[in-house]
């Protein structure tokens, strides 16, 4: 059976993933004035939900979070300047304007210039996953301290039951169980009473 805590731990680190991702690649396309293909979005998600998973056994503080955000960030980096480069310069699907006729992108001829936009989406999206993880385990432990006293009250007045009564298995055929009539049963045979 799985832990009641595993479905919190795969949402926090799924929204570790997207926000890393989401952050990075709209600053990646804006600074490139391409966009990013969508398997290296999605390869980047994938990797980053499996580092996310790995990560989210407890409560992170700012300066954890920021540190594999800043990680994340140059894997992002890494991986959409291959994906971008592998497809050319992506086009945008058929009928979509490219990002580049949408907002000003904003050149990136400079290394030092991407570092840090790739620096400030990590510590934009460390502040934002912090605030969130605080709200998490805050409602966590609001809802662990008003549930413990109702847990406990039902444990003290649990209701007694009563013994369970044992038939050896050779009483059963005994003869003075023969002609027993069963109080409780209801004949299911022939038409309804009128």
């Amino acid at each position: 059976m799985s832990s009641p805590v595993r479905p919190v731990r795969t949402a926090r680190s799924a929204m570790f993933a997207a926000v890393c991702c989401g952050v990075s690649g709209v600053g990646h396309g804006l600074a490139t004035g391409t966009t990013i293909p969508g398997p290296g979005l999605l390869l980047g998600f994938v990797l980053l939900l499996g580092v996310g998973r790995a990560i989210t056994c407890r409560e992170r503080g700012y300066a954890t979070i920021l540190a594999w955000m800043l990680w994340g960030q140059l894997v992002l980096h890494l991986l959409f300047h291959q994906a971008q480069g592998s497809h050319g310069h992506a086009a945008p699907p058929a009928g979509e304007p490219a990002v580049a006729e949408t907002a000003a992108p904003v050149a990136m001829d400079s290394p030092l210039a991407m570092l840090g936009l790739h620096i400030g989406a990590a510590l934009l999206s460390a502040w934002w996953l912090r605030q969130g993880e605080a709200a998490v385990f805050t409602l966590a432990r609001l809802v662990a301290a008003a549930a413990t006293p109702l847990l406990l009250d039902l444990r003290r007045h649990r209701p007694v039951l009563p013994a369970r009564v044992r038939i050896p298995l050779g009483t059963l055929d005994s003869p003075a169980l023969h002609g027993a009539v069963l109080v409780d049963t209801q004949p299911s045979r022939g038409p309804p009473p009128r």
